[in-house]
């Protein structure tokens, strides 16, 4: 079972509890300390990028990301258990073999520490596969039961509660979420929710493969209900209701495009117009209570439409499709904490859509179940290994630059009046960082053991979902964080106005004291900094002020040029054919495009401010490469990365970042800094006539 990702979620844009507070910010340019400029020669391996990994036998001003990753691209092989391989999977799988050290030496006996000994609770019970075998379904059964007695409508709701007390959330989901017209309030959040598939499209569209996977969904459902007991006919039938009412609901529900704009999925309602406009037929009341919630008065919902929708079907559809969709929706969500027949079953839909062709080892599966349910206990392990607080420092300072930057980069914006650029300028200096992990950790007080993997899955998600709950209507935590220490990743919330950068993100090849600084400024200053740092401004981010809340703070002639410069880049990006047939969604990515280019500008921006600055300037020729080319080649290596064709598929069909090569190739045509270094001429394709700058 998961926690699915609430508005409040989905609003944090990437690439807990009593945390730690946002690292203070200094204003303006902070020069990074010695330990971010080595002097004295070093060859390119010692700078911090990886020449075989280059061709430098290809012209960089006709396709960069060869250049950079060309020799990756020919000698790489996607390993059988995964559907890419690059930069980011080399950093993970580093980080996944130091937490199996962790976790095993955690189970291999008891230990006096409780910490330790809960987290090798887990990891032993995740491991235990014949205990898991014998189990069966029963972990699952006392659901199954709830479902077997839907006979209406409201037999369905009560089944539906039932399913959002375990974090199983069929048509919709709850959570607490900051009120984007007050971010200093913590109420209810209620949104869309219940697909079995990536996205919607997959539902209502039959272009490139979404037809055969849509086949494949149904096909692998129905062999999901035959292993739960159902004959050949009756596995059917449940199949294909399933599938029906899935559609059905993707037909109501928003797409990832329209969710974009903040202002489609933010819509505030008291508790009385909720009960008796939005959805009057739901038992809201119970529901609350049922939750833990019983008080709540503040709420929003995506759509209002849509839950007079979801509330029709329930009164509507016959009691054994409700039923079938249930169960359904249980098995999705379970069959990981199941036998091996179950677990091979999820892996032939993960085949379908990311091309992965063997299931992952236990091992690694188990590692991540325990970052899922006891994150930041296993991440102090991580942390006190590959994080020093040296470290902690040295990136902040690189935060810090990057800030300065950006600010000096609003100061010259030609294209924005005075009283915007005040605006920015303000929402800029409120911003706040989280470097690496909280200083106070979250404590998880629920019962672990050693003799069942599901119990101890049933614990944490059912724990998560109350702590996540408990927040409504209490004060905002600002240092909790939405990731975990181990995670290669980073994000910026809107409505904190705050960018975490995770320890797991902060690692060679990406980041390291003893590289050379072009290639820290690149591949963290450009590529997770930078562009964190710009999401606060991108057509999204940039709709939400200094203090987090919903506020249009442009004046109509400045916003009338920054919504121009984005088509420019929405428009660029629709043009890339990802698989044969299927090009970019330039709207879905728009965010994630505007901030990787406006990133690669303010760091690059930021490493020539920092230099300019240094008495001893750092190497400006390492082996043929300028410092400035190594800027640009290690942001390309960042992005070094082979990928199925499948899951490029996929990506494009609903994931809102481009793939590897567009978020070099499309970056760097728009980059003078790059055009300069390389010299790349206007008219080559690397530097074409008409440039996208929004940042």
């Amino acid at each position: 079972m998961r926690l699915v990702a609430l508005l409040a979620v989905l609003l944090i844009v990437t690439a807990c509890s009593a945390s730690a507070a946002p690292t203070a910010r200094p204003r303006g340019t902070t020069v990074p300390p010695p330990e971010l400029a080595p002097v004295g020669p070093m060859t390119l391996a010692e700078a911090g990028v990886v020449p075989a990994w280059m061709d430098r036998t290809r012209d960089p001003c006709n396709d960069f990301y060869t250049f950079a990753c060309g020799g990756f691209s020919k000698t790489a092989e996607i390993p059988a258990d995964r559907s890419s391989w690059g930069a980011i999977q080399i950093v993970n799988l580093r980080n996944e073999e130091l937490l199996r050290d962790v976790l095993e030496t955690a189970a291999s006996r008891p230990q006096q520490d409780p910490n330790l000994e809960k987290l090798g609770a887990y990891y032993a019970a995740c491991m235990d596969e014949p205990a898991i075998e014998k189990a069966g379904i029963a972990p699952i059964q006392p659901l199954l039961d709830t479902i077997a007695a839907v006979t209406d409508g409201k037999s369905a709701a009560q089944a539906v509660i039932a399913l959002h007390q375990a974090a199983i959330f069929p048509f919709f989901a709850i959570g607490p979420q900051q009120d984007f017209a007050d971010a200093t309030k913590v109420i209810a959040s209620i949104d869309q929710a219940g697909l079995g598939l990536p996205d919607r499209k997959y539902y209502l569209e039959s272009s490139g493969s979404l037809m055969r996977t849509r086949q494949a969904y149904l096909a692998h459902v129905q062999r999901m209900f035959a292993l739960l007991g159902k004959s050949a006919a009756e596995a059917q039938t449940a199949a294909a209701s399933t599938l029906r009412i899935e559609t059905a609901l993707a037909r109501v529900q928003q797409s990832d495009v329209v969710r974009r704009d903040p202002r489609s999925v933010y819509h505030r309602v008291d508790r009385e117009g909720l009960e008796r406009k939005v959805a009057p037929t739901f038992p809201w009341s119970e529901y609350f209570s049922k939750l833990g919630i019983p008080g709540v008065t503040a709420i929003t919902v995506n759509d209002v439409g849509y839950y007079g929708a979801v509330t029709r079907m329930l009164d509507t559809e016959p009691a054994a499709a409700l039923r079938d969709y249930l169960t359904w929706q249980v098995l999705r969500e379970s069959a990981n904490e199941l036998g091996k027949v179950w677990v091979e079953e999820v892996h032939t839909m993960s085949r379908e859509l990311s091309g992965l062709k063997e299931l992952p080892p236990r091992w690694r599966r188990c590692v991540h179940r325990v970052d899922d349910g006891l994150g930041e206990l296993l991440g102090r392990s991580y942390v006190r290994a590959r994080f020093s607080s040296d470290a902690k420092a040295r990136a902040t300072e690189l935060a810090a630059s990057v800030i300065g930057a950006m600010r000096a980069n609003l100061e010259s914006l030609a294209w924005m009046d005075e009283p915007t650029r005040v605006e920015a300028k303000r929402k800029l200096d409120k911003l706040a960082y989280l470097i690496g992990f909280p200083e106070t950790w979250r404590q998880y007080d629920f019962a672990v053991t050693r003799a069942s993997f599901a119990a101890n899955v049933h614990a944490s998600t059912r724990w998560e979902l109350a702590r996540r709950l408990g927040k409504i209507g209490k004060p905002v935590d600002r240092g909790e964080w939405q990731m975990t220490p181990p995670t290669v990743n980073a994000y910026y919330d809107p409505t904190l106005n705050l960018v975490a950068l995770p320890a797991g993100q902060l690692q060679a090849p990406f980041f390291d004291a003893a590289f050379h600084p072009a290639v820290n400024f690149g591949s963290t200053g450009g590529g997770t900094i930078g562009h964190e740092i710009t999401h606060g401004f991108d057509d999204e981010g940039s709709q939400f002020d200094g203090d987090g809340n919903l506020r249009d703070w442009w004046t109509a002639a400045t916003k009338a040029k920054f919504t121009a410069a984005t088509t420019c880049i929405v428009d660029q990006y629709a043009k890339y054919e990802v698989v044969p047939g299927v090009k970019l969604d330039g709207r879905l990515t728009a965010g994630e495009n505007i901030a990787d280019n406006g990133g690669v500008k303010i760091a690059f921006a930021a490493y020539q401010r920092w230099k300019a600055q240094q008495t001893v300037a750092p190497q400006a020729d390492v082996e043929g490469l300028t410092d400035d080319q190594l800027y640009f080649v290690s942001y390309a290596q960042s992005w070094c990365e082979k990928v199925t064709t499948e899951r490029l598929e996929t990506m494009a069909h609903s994931n809102p970042h481009a793939p590897p090569m567009w978020r070099v190739n499309g970056v760097v045509v728009n980059q003078p800094g790059f055009h300069a270094a390389f010299g790349c001429k206007r008219g080559v394709p690397m530097n074409p006539a008409n440039l996208c700058t929004v940042w």
